[in-house]
């Protein structure tokens, strides 16, 4: 099978009577074009080199992004065992055991668990094709006795019940877990990124987790981790992370102190916000709204916010920072489509960027409408939001903080 994988990776397109002199069955030939199209199309999106993986759809869907994954395996203290409950195809495994680096024999530092033996072979394989050596265990996870020191890190399957955003809905069920986290020296879980619990949410023998973790890379949000006994946020209530392929990772940190002063985030979000031309406005890292901290940063950063802590924030001059984008506004206009149109013809640009906080507006069919002179050197952005109860449009250029 290796040397076949080889000629699919040497060949532009399914090297199928090539494949056929090594006496390969039909079944084995489906599998190494479906792996060869993986390696094409959607897994250069989740990993470095995507022809060193193997995966099923489902499992290459489920996957963490690589990148992401070496950066939670920074979660754990090096020296520690970990446990990578419901590992899938082993992209957090593979991370864990490169970053904890016990030795090259890596499957002492790492214990992949999955219920699925398909997935525990895909990991096995893929440690082999990054140089790593991992033994998973084909089991369930509640089924496992667990080394009584090993760290937990856990990808519960949500997608089970068809509910993704409820932990409670999970496969292990959330009674499993939480006695598991309660065991650990430590424990990581992954979640939905919307997953946010009521006040009287029943967490069960671990207790509330002592802090939350959302994740973006390049502008998306791929995860919210769980984090209990974790001595990397041991200060930390909630911590948003962004990575940028220009900037790389930034971690903004959030403790109790400052989520919990209710009076200066009224004060915040209530103070009177007025946009005029030539202010700068700031559009957040989706990290930063989905962990609502918007409110908190701009109090940090001594910026004024506009409309909710789902809206922008303004300041007078633009303050440097990894996880905001900076706008000039050049011109403000009611939410009047005839009016944008007429504005894209005055003011020609060869691209739009539109983006809307707290109105809903159809973008897609809005930038149909706009006038495009591809000849053009500007770049142009529409910011959409509400102010009191109007709705706003700002034309605004790009800026580099």
């Amino acid at each position: 099978m290796d040397q076949a994988w080889a000629y699919c990776k040497n060949a532009d397109f399914f090297p199928k009577a090539r494949l056929a002199k090594l006496g390969l069955s039909p079944d084995q030939s489906h599998w190494l074009q479906t792996q060869m199209e993986f390696a094409n199309g959607p897994a250069k999106r989740k990993v470095n080199q995507p022809w060193n993986w193997f995966w099923t759809k489902i499992l290459l869907e489920q996957a963490s992004d690589q990148w992401v994954a070496e950066q939670t395996a920074e979660d754990f203290p090096k020296g520690v065992q970990v446990v990578d409950g419901c590992c899938g195809a082993g992209v957090d495994s593979i991370a864990l055991a490169q970053y904890l680096e016990r030795s090259s024999e890596s499957f002492d530092t790492v214990l992949p668990i999955d219920a699925s033996g398909l997935a525990c072979e895909l990991t096995r394989w893929n440690a082999r094709q990054n140089g790593l050596v991992l033994n998973p265990r084909h089991a369930r996870f509640e089924e496992v006795d667990l080394p009584s020191q090993a760290w937990l890190h856990l990808d519960p399957d949500r997608r089970a019940s068809g509910r993704t955003v409820d932990v409670y809905a999970t496969e292990p069920s959330w009674t499993t877990i939480a006695t598991r986290i309660d065991q650990a020296p430590g424990a990581s879980v992954k979640s939905a990124p919307g997953f946010q619990p009521d006040a009287d949410f029943s967490w069960g023998e671990c207790g509330a987790p002592d802090a939350r973790r959302w994740i973006s890379r390049d502008g998306t949000v791929r995860q919210q981790r769980l984090y209990w006994r974790i001595p990397r946020w041991e200060n930390a209530a909630r911590i948003a992370s962004g990575f940028r392929k220009a900037s790389g990772w930034h971690h903004e940190v959030f403790d109790e102190e400052i989520l919990d002063d209710s009076e200066r985030y009224f004060r915040i979000l209530h103070e009177r916000s007025e946009i005029q031309v030539g202010c700068y406005v700031a559009d957040h890292d989706p990290a930063l709204r989905a962990a609502g901290c918007v409110v908190a940063l701009a109090g940090r950063l001594q910026m004024k916010v506009l409309g909710n802590e789902f809206g922008y924030c303004s300041a007078n001059q633009p303050v440097a920072h990894p996880m905001l984008r900076w706008f000039r506004v050049l011109d403000l206009l009611p939410m009047d489509r005839k009016k944008v149109r007429a504005m894209s013809r005055s003011m020609p640009c060869a691209t739009w960027e539109l983006k809307s906080r707290n109105v809903d507006v159809d973008l897609i069919q809005l930038r149909k409408e706009l006038l495009i002179d591809k000849n053009s050197p500007r770049a142009g952005s529409l910011l959409i939001t509400k102010l009191g109860k109007q709705h706003i449009c700002m034309v605004c250029e790009e800026i580099l903080a």
